[in-house]
């Protein structure tokens, strides 16, 4: 983006150097001309790996600010899952810049950026809303610190993400201003994407605005739905697991699609938006059946707007037994992925492909009903199924639910294109312990 208004109100053309890759252009650009300008650098792109990618959080963390904390927090995992499955197996790290106001516990709280999620989390953890009161709150602070005290990275993607229902104190005569901020942001490539949420007035929405578009990220609007738990099902059976009132807009799919985007600028892959993800309860009056099926029906529609390229519509798809290694667990991994492949049989995007063989090509390829360890054992056993797609499972226990990590990968490419996590009760699955019933072995009887 260039601003002529930066410059000399007198100036009416100007000449513009594009420098990228030692590749080198010029242009002329008239200020009362054509508003978009195609330049084009004699280079070849390069082909990217493990990219560099900074997610910084600055946070509102004042009283009004509870349910946004909780959302990060419960969805930070799934976040980095999906982030760091790409292909392009980006260096994810993230960091905070916590802020509140004047006379609060702090005014600023810095949390470095680090590659370590436990670490993260355990910060994260430890954040709760507070404070505030008189409507703005001090984030020209927080932009300070953020362009000026947090380490970035060197040669990767730097991005920042305002979340705040509230407009920043502008009359406290600070010398560095959200203005500056941006100004240096800019020349940092720190691009700032502003969540407002809440009742953000309009006051905030045009500061935002204003650095969003200077930095070339975006502005969204958290909107909330005042809906029960499943629109359309049963309240109490699968949910959006921040309770009875949902976003529309879901935090973590904001952030998931925007991180995408940016490194899809060096593939240049289109992108679909993604939801939030889903947790299956037990409710009295509905079969184990009927919860399990609308959770994965949710579950493969998450991994289809997740996915880091266009879906067509009938795509050959096969899915791969549900893995664990808990042997306690093997029932219900069968268990589930049955009910895994009868959601896929009814989905209308996605044409199943036919698993009536599937043992014996694992089998044939030296894998065992738990032996898919990675992306490049599933492929060889999709192409062999004829598959173009594949939907694979993890399950995993966690206090009084089962988990289980889904992906879906591309057969050709052996690439992890979406991931999404469902969280079950523990009623809903079989009787930990229960075997499968064994073969009768023959009778042996003596004779003489």
């Amino acid at each position: 983006m260039f601003y002529p208004s930066e410059y000399d109100a007198r100036l009416t053309s100007y000449s513009l150097t594009f420098e990228a890759l030692n590749a080198k252009a010029d242009i002329a650009v008239d200020r009362q001309g054509k508003r978009e300008h195609v330049v084009t650098l004699n280079t070849q792109r390069p082909q990217y790996k493990n990219v560099p990618l900074d997610i910084l959080f600055v946070f509102d963390t004042t009283g009004s600010m509870g349910e946004e904390i909780a959302r990060l927090k419960k969805t930070i995992e799934i976040i980095n899952m999906n982030i760091a499955s790409l292909s392009t197996k980006p260096d994810v790290r993230f960091g905070m810049v916590l802020y509140k106001d004047k006379g609060d516990e702090y005014v600023t709280k810095i949390i470095p950026l680090t590659g370590d999620l436990e670490k993260f989390q355990k910060e994260l953890a430890l954040v709760t809303a507070g404070g505030g009161g008189d409507g703005p709150e001090d984030l020209q602070s927080a932009l300070a610190d953020a362009v000026k005290k947090i380490q970035w990275n060197t040669g990767g993607i730097r991005l920042a993400f305002i979340i705040t229902d509230a407009e920043p104190h502008l009359d406290y005569g600070q010398q560095y201003t959200y203005v500056d901020a941006a100004h240096d942001a800019k020349k940092e490539a720190i691009k700032f994407y502003s969540i407002g949420t809440g009742g953000l007035p309009l006051a905030g929405e045009f500061v935002l605005r204003q650095i969003s578009q200077y930095t070339q990220g975006r502005y969204i609007f958290l909107t909330y739905g005042e809906r029960g738990e499943s629109e359309g099902g049963k309240e109490g059976s699968v949910s959006h697991h921040t309770g009875a009132n949902f976003q529309t807009d879901k935090l973590e799919s904001i952030i998931i699609r925007f991180a995408k985007e940016e490194l899809a600028h060096l593939t240049d892959q289109p992108l679909e938006e993604g939801q939030g993800y889903f947790d299956a309860k037990k409710v009295e009056d509905e079969s184990n059946e009927e919860t399990l099926q609308k959770l994965f029906d949710m579950a493969i529609a998450q991994l289809i707007d997740y996915s880091a390229i266009n879906i067509q519509k009938g795509e050959p798809t096969a899915v791969l037994p549900v893995k664990t290694s808990d042997a306690a667990l093997a029932t219900n991994a069968e268990y589930f992925t049955e009910q895994l492949s009868m959601a896929l049989g009814k989905n209308k995007v996605f044409t199943q492909v036919e698993r009536k063989n599937l043992q014996q090509i694992l089998n044939e390829i030296g894998l065992g009903q738990t032996g898919i360890v990675d992306e490049a054992g599933a492929a060889k056993a999709g192409k062999m199924l004829g598959a173009k797609m594949l939907i694979t499972g993890t399950l995993y226990k966690k206090n009084a639910n089962y988990e289980i990590f889904l992906k879906l990968i591309r057969v050709e490419s052996a690439e992890v294109l979406s991931a999404t996590k469902a969280i079950i009760d523990k009623n809903l699955g079989v009787a930990e312990g229960i075997k499968q019933p064994q073969p009768k072995q023959p009778v042996k009887k003596k004779t003489g």
